[in-house]
C-alpha cells in the first residue's frame, strides 16, 4: 500500500497519509459544497489501510475551519480511527491543532473528543501558527 498525498486547494484541505513515517495529517480549510466526494477516496484508504496494517498512527488535524458536510467526514474518519484503535492493531494518538483564540474550533474539537474513546490532545497555538 501506497501513502496518500492530496495537495491543498481553494476548498479543500491536503492529505498526508504517510505510512512509512505513520504520520497522517489533515491540514487546511475544508468546506466543499462536493464533501462526499473529495472524502470518499480519502475514506476507502484509510479503511484499507486499518484493515490491512497493525501499526502505531499519529494523526495530526490542522484544519482551521471546516463546514458542516466536512465535518461529517471528519466524524467518519474518527470512527474508523477509533475502530482500529479499539480493535488493538495499532496505538492512535490524535492531535487536534488550532488557535487559542478560535473557540469555535476549540468546541468542535472538544466534541470530537467526546464522542471517541481514541487518545486525542487539543493542541492551542498562538493565531497564525495553525496550518
Amino acid at each position: 500500500m501506497k501513502s496518500l498525498f492530496i495537495a491543498e486547494k481553494y476548498y479543500t484541505p491536503q492529505i498526508s497519509f504517510d505510512i512509512e513515517n505513520k504520520l497522517f495529517e489533515i491540514c487546511g480549510e475544508s468546506f466543499s459544497e462536493y464533501s462526499m466526494e473529495f472524502y470518499e477516496p480519502i475514506l476507502q484508504w484509510l479503511e484499507a489501510y486499518t484493515q490491512s496494517v497493525h501499526a502505531n498512527i499519529v494523526f495530526n488535524f490542522k484544519v482551521s475551519y471546516f463546514n458542516t458536510s466536512s465535518s461529517r467526514r471528519l466524524y467518519e474518519i474518527f470512527k474508523i480511527l477509533d475502530n482500529y484503535h479499539k480493535a488493538a492493531k495499532g496505538y492512535v494518538k490524535v492531535y487536534w491543532y488550532c488557535s487559542s483564540d478560535d473557540m469555535d474550533m476549540i468546541e468542535a474539537g472538544e466534541d470530537f473528543q467526546e464522542d471517541f474513546e481514541l487518545p486525542f490532545e487539543i493542541i492551542l497555538q498562538k493565531r497564525n501558527m495553525v496550518a
